[in-house]
């Protein structure tokens, strides 16, 4: 009796709660297709306010948009710490534009990624291979001709590449400043004493000039004899070596050391500052610099001093070789953005200096030539002859190719 009770009431409540429960329908899922039904905009102007790639293109890139990953690389140095303002890609054909319903509706040729970012440290520049620089812009699928475009604060560079977009995915196209459509002219500028001279090429009629009233073969022995600006080292570097070099300026004085020193104008007699770290600012647009200096610290004795890396600039001591070294190549870094620095270390240069210059050109990074101990033909003391400056263009030109385009 107890026992049919219990199945009564448990039925009895089965009962009841299925009464009480209305059933619901279940929802129909959704389809893949239909849930890319809204409209999709692919702009024509992108901004970038970051440094990787990955991020411009962040959640951005659906099935029905294809993302472009541009990796910006030099296997040279020819561009290398130039920074990048913007890069675009125009297409034989719509890249941007509207999709609606799956179906795509173009509105322009032309992508372009701009830097928008006013961080003046985080901010993308060309890189040697691996440390390249990305920029990502989301496009419309498809297969395309066209140009790049990439404006940096130097220069601006055309390649012309075939690229296929696929949809929902992400391609990578490299794009190496050491062969570009056109590779621009670079404008060298010099920065020396006596052997980097030759009168009516430097910045200042008021520079006293070795070359060529001073080389004793000019007029008898014209074989070997400096008599024209083409025989000089740095000329014929720019000009027969290189084959986009142009010259900037020819900062160059007759007698002048690194360190900051005073001499009177050769047209006025009036004292100026003469020292290279005084003569720094007298470039024009340079995207390289050459620096030949040390001699005449050397023949004078200029104090070697210390290391001061982490001073700023106004706060080296100028007297000392190391120091105003040091300033200045921080002041032709900051005063010219981009531009590339080689040192020439000449050959007369004795131990102290010549190692106090390799130290300060790497803790720079900066590419040098020493000539120390190679043998250069003279016509006059430190001085050498056309022979020589042959010998000590192919030696720069061959020692740092990679950055003389």
């Amino acid at each position: 009796m107890n026992g049919k009770i219990i199945r009564i009431i448990g039925l009895s409540a089965l009962v009841i709660l299925t009464l009480g429960c209305k059933k619901q329908p279940k929802p129909e899922p959704e389809r893949p297709d239909e849930q890319q039904k809204e409209n999709t905009a692919v702009p024509a102007l992108q901004y970038k306010h970051y440094l990787s790639a990955e991020d411009d293109l962040a959640g951005k890139v659906t099935p029905l948009t294809a993302g472009l990953k541009l990796v910006l690389q030099d296997s040279k140095f020819y561009a290398v710490g130039e920074r990048i303002l913007n890069v675009s890609f125009t297409a034989d054909k719509d890249i941007v534009g509207e999709i609606k319903d799956d179906v795509a509706t173009g509105s322009g040729k032309t992508v372009k990624m701009q830097w928008a970012s006013e961080d003046p440290v985080n901010r993308p520049a060309v890189g040697h291979a691996p440390d390249a620089a990305g920029f990502g812009l989301l496009c419309l699928p498809g297969t395309y001709e066209g140009v790049f475009s990439v404006e940096t604060v130097r220069h601006t560079y055309a390649f012309t590449k075939s690229i296929t977009l696929t949809a929902g995915q992400t391609v990578a196209v490299t794009l190496d400043f050491a062969q570009p459509d056109v590779q621009p002219v670079r404008k060298v500028g010099v920065i020396g004493d006596s052997i980097s001279t030759f009168d009516g090429t430097m910045c200042s009629d008021e520079y006293t000039a070795f070359y060529p009233t001073s080389d004793p073969n000019v007029g008898t022995n014209p074989s070997i004899a400096v008599d024209s600006k083409e025989k000089t080292y740095w000329w014929r570097l720019i000009y027969d070596k290189m084959q986009h070099g142009e010259l900037d300026v020819n900062n160059s004085w007759s007698g002048t050391r690194v360190v900051h020193e005073i001499k009177n104008g050769r047209k006025t007699g009036q004292s100026m500052g003469a020292g290279f770290v005084d003569r720094a600012l007298n470039f024009v647009d340079p995207d390289i610099i050459l620096i030949h200096g040390g001699t005449n610290d050397k023949n004078q004795s200029s104090p070697l001093g210390t290391y001061d890396w982490d001073y700023p600039i106004g706060q080296l001591d100028l007297n000392c070789y190391r120091s105003a070294y040091i300033q200045l190549i921080k002041t032709l870094q900051n005063s010219y953005e981009g531009v590339q620095i080689i040192i020439i270390i000449g050959d007369t240069l004795t131990t102290d200096y010549e190692n106090s210059t390799i130290e300060i050109a790497n803790h720079f990074g900066m590419p040098y030539v020493d000539f120390v101990g190679v043998s250069i033909a003279k016509c006059k003391g430190s001085h050498p002859t056309s022979q020589g400056f042959e010998t000590m263009a192919n030696t720069i030109y061959n020692t740092c190719k990679d950055y003389l385009p």
